[in-house]
């Protein structure tokens, strides 16, 4: 067909169909009946078939548990406190002379150390040798005195006895001179006793260390004058320290105390970890209780006695000295307990019950006597028998008579440690909320 012959205006066409409007709320109602329908069949088939599972007891296990075997034993206790480095010897050294310092030993000083005897410092002697020079001119003179007299009394004596005369006896005495003969003899005794004075306070400008001893403090040097009294140094004896140690009341009972010879006593260790490190300690002596209460924490007072404090007879490189005021710690070797069982701290429950599995699988919370109790653990002396098992580790809610078992009885089921069976629960009881846990049943 050529161009010239098409048509040049396409035909109109033809309008859709209307759909009567009736007709679509009709088709909208029969597709919502239609889904309320099957919803409705889905929720009646979940409810008429519901799942039903035979009810059934949970199978329980017993509670592990660890034990220990209860055995009696023979122990000593020890008593574990804490105390401070005191002195046992302390003094204020004093002049007993007074006079103008001319000497100092050199390790008088803060921390110098003095052998019993060794001289410490010099007073001016001087004036104290001239007053022994004057009481020895003094004792010459009072003894050529009572010789005058002696003879004086020889030459009465003569007298009286070519007179021939009977006198009273008084006159007697005044005849023959021996009150002045007395008194002649007393001048001498006089003059000897203030010539030892001169000697003594002489030997007393030497101050010399009274026992061996450590300097604290020093008051004096050399040009200081100082009067009788006066004090020029703070020592404190070597030979011996003192710990005092606070300890509880109750625990006095088993501290041995070294009796009035100084003998005896219960053994102490001392460990100061700051100062010495771990695992080094000093011995000592349980040595003396204090009359008073310690005042902040109402505790009894024990001294124990150090010798050697300082180790002054060990190398320098081997020495742990105990150092004054320094805290330490002390583990007093008490009195021994027979027949007790040593029970760990944390076993101990409510202050005095402990945990036994009685008859191979039940826990019997039993109440025990505590002998004595420490930090780490504690020593029943009743409550426990040989050979039973006590329980040392935790349980949640613990009730008397609960199963329990330990590691080497396996994971045995409750019923079977028990030596019985629950009677089966009826079947076909549907599980609901008041119903025990039950096992789960498959849906259609």
């Amino acid at each position: 067909m050529s161009m010239e012959n098409m048509p040049t205006n396409p035909p109109p066409l033809s309008p859709p169909p209307t759909v009567p409007r009736w007709a679509s709320w009709l088709a909208r109602l029969a597709l919502m009946g239609a889904l309320l329908a099957g919803g409705t069949w889905i929720c009646w088939y979940w409810l008429a078939h519901r799942p039903v599972s035979q009810r059934k007891r949970p199978e329980r296990r017993a509670t592990l548990v660890e034990v220990s075997q209860v055995a009696p034993v023979t122990r000593r206790v020890v008593v574990r406190a804490m105390g401070t480095v005191v002195p046992a010897r302390e003094i204020q050294l004093a002049a007993q002379v007074g006079g103008r310092v001319v000497d100092v030993n050199a390790a008088l000083t803060p921390g110098g150390r003095f052998q019993a005897g060794q001289r410490i410092l010099q007073i001016d002697p001087g004036d104290y040798q001239l007053a022994v020079r004057q009481r020895s001119c003094d004792l010459v003179c009072a003894q050529s005195e009572q010789t005058v007299e002696a003879g004086r009394q020889s030459v009465a004596r003569r007298e009286y006895e070519l007179l021939g005369q009977d006198v009273s006896e008084s006159d007697k005495e005044l005849l023959l001179r021996r009150p002045q003969l007395a008194m002649a003899g007393a001048a001498v005794e006089e003059a000897e006793a203030a010539l030892e004075q001169a000697k003594l306070n002489l030997e007393r400008t030497v101050v010399t260390a009274p026992f061996n001893a450590i300097v604290q403090s020093r008051g004096v040097d050399v040009g200081s004058h100082v009067n009788p009294g006066a004090a020029l140094a703070s020592m404190v004896g070597t030979d011996e320290y003192w710990v005092r140690v606070s300890v509880p009341a109750h625990q006095l009972r088993w501290i041995e105390l070294a009796g009035a010879d100084g003998q005896g006593g219960s053994p102490v260790r001392v460990s100061w970890e700051s100062g010495w490190g771990l695992g080094v300690s000093r011995r000592g002596v349980a040595q003396r209780l204090m009359t008073n209460l310690e005042t902040a924490g109402r505790m009894a007072q024990v001294l124990v006695a150090v010798r050697d404090p300082l180790e002054l007879a060990l190398a320098p490189d081997r020495r742990h000295p105990l150092v004054l005021d320094s805290y330490v710690r002390v583990e007093i070797e008490g009195r021994e307990v027979e027949g007790v069982v040593v029970v760990p701290r944390t076993a101990l429950r409510d202050g005095g019950k402990v945990w036994v599995m009685a008859g191979g699988s039940k826990l019997d919370i039993r109440d025990v006597t505590i002998a004595w109790s420490g930090a780490e653990e504690v020593y029943a002396s009743k409550g426990l028998v040989a050979g039973e098992k006590l329980i040392v580790s935790d349980l949640g809610a613990p009730v008397q008579g609960m199963v329990i078992r330990t590691a080497a009885a396996g994971a045995a089921p409750v019923n079977a440690l028990a030596g019985g069976a629950d009677p089966p629960p009826e079947a076909g009881t549907p599980v609901g909320p008041d119903g025990p846990e039950a096992g789960s049943g498959d849906r259609p």
